[in-house]
């Protein structure tokens, strides 16, 4: 072995070391089988089918899947919760049975990309961010004539990270947000792009009250407003492997590609929680009062939108592959998780053998 790859192995090795040493490792739990036995049945298709209820009927969904690369990583080193530990934000402790009822502290096992350690915990973090966003915006106790404002205070930040709102809940989100990005920055990695697209994320927010919005606007803002931009931009920044140039527009459509994707994923499976909790929430399902012209829909669209994905994969090995590889993940992963997370499983779909 030559010195340097002595010593970028030891360099190596102890970046690991350090890694390990900032993880909160959590015991392993029961819902981990059910969640890796449904992927050891995924593994032998090319295609999930589930019978899924819309308006009393039930009808068949088929989508195509790969889960011939897809690697389960972080479930091997579960990672903690602790996002209210590192500062006064009362709002996340209150939702901690929420997210854990709702197996909202499972998602980031099955989407990540990269055994970093550093990437896993922070994507925790990032993931009870989320959540307690979503729960706060989306959720019944925000007042319609609020909305607006919230927007401008969550956007208002991210350009001036001194920026205070009157309502504190929108103060303690950001703060939730600045330790994530400030975890992010002090591992020397750019945000630039993870901001860009958060912005992006609040942006959509007013338009999924929108009953005007047309469908194929409706389509574009649900792949901003499902948050995975953010995410795969931040996991592909700590895979340490900066996309040329030239590479930043095939880039930018697999992105777009896998959030359609994750989105649907979303509509189809959350039917009956929007339907029961969020009434005011506008859904893909409004936009087919028949139950089979709505199902066709999301086998047609899908299966469209998957083809397109597989086409974006590049011919060689490179940084834009690992970042469709990332996506791909993604997919996979979140489709898993909804398909049996107690937070969409409400018995209106049935996965079929």
């Amino acid at each position: 072995m030559t010195a340097k790859a002595i010593f970028q192995h030891s360099h190596e090795a102890k970046a690991a070391a350090s890694q390990t040493q900032t993880l909160r490792v959590v015991p392993l739990d029961s819902r981990y089988a059910h969640l890796d036995a449904l992927i050891g049945k995924l593994r032998e298709r090319d295609r999930v089918t589930f019978d899924l209820q819309v308006d009393g009927l039930r009808h068949r969904v088929e989508w195509p899947l790969d889960f011939s690369e897809y690697r389960v990583i972080a479930s091997t080193t579960p990672v903690s919760l602790h996002l209210s530990t590192r500062g006064s934000f009362p709002e996340l402790e209150v939702l901690r049975s929420h997210l854990l009822h709702s197996d909202l502290d499972l998602l980031t096992y099955y989407t990540c990309s990269t055994s970093s350690a550093r990437y896993l915990q922070n994507s925790q973090d990032r993931m009870d961010w989320f959540f307690a966003l979503d729960f706060f915006v989306d959720g019944p106790g925000m007042p319609p004539e609020l909305r607006e404002e919230v927007v401008r205070g969550l956007t208002a930040w991210l350009e001036n990270r001194s920026h205070r709102s009157r309502l504190t809940w929108v103060n303690s989100l950001n703060a939730m947000l600045r330790v994530v990005l400030e975890d992010i920055e002090h591992d020397g990695l750019d945000t630039a792009l993870i901001v860009r697209d958060t912005r992006r994320y609040f942006e959509g927010f007013l338009l999924e009250f929108d009953r005007t919005v047309p469908l194929e606007r409706y389509l574009e803002n649900r792949a901003r407003t499902i948050g995975m931009g953010p995410e795969v931009e931040s996991c592909f920044a700590y895979l340490g492997k900066p996309l040329p140039l030239q590479e930043r527009g095939p880039a930018e459509r697999m992105k777009e590609l896998a959030a359609y994707l994750v989105a649907l994923q979303n509509d189809a499976l959350s039917l009956r929680k929007e339907e029961g909790q969020e009434q005011g929430h506008l859904h893909l399902k409004t936009y087919f009062p028949d139950s089979r012209e709505y199902v066709s829909f999301l086998n047609g669209f899908y299966q469209a939108r998957y083809a397109d994905f597989l086409a974006q994969r590049p011919r060689g090995p490179g940084p834009l592959e690992d970042l469709w590889k990332v996506c791909s993940q993604w997919i996979c992963g979140s489709l898993v998780w909804h398909l049996t997370s107690r937070r969409y499983n409400l018995g209106q779909f049935d996965i079929l053998p």
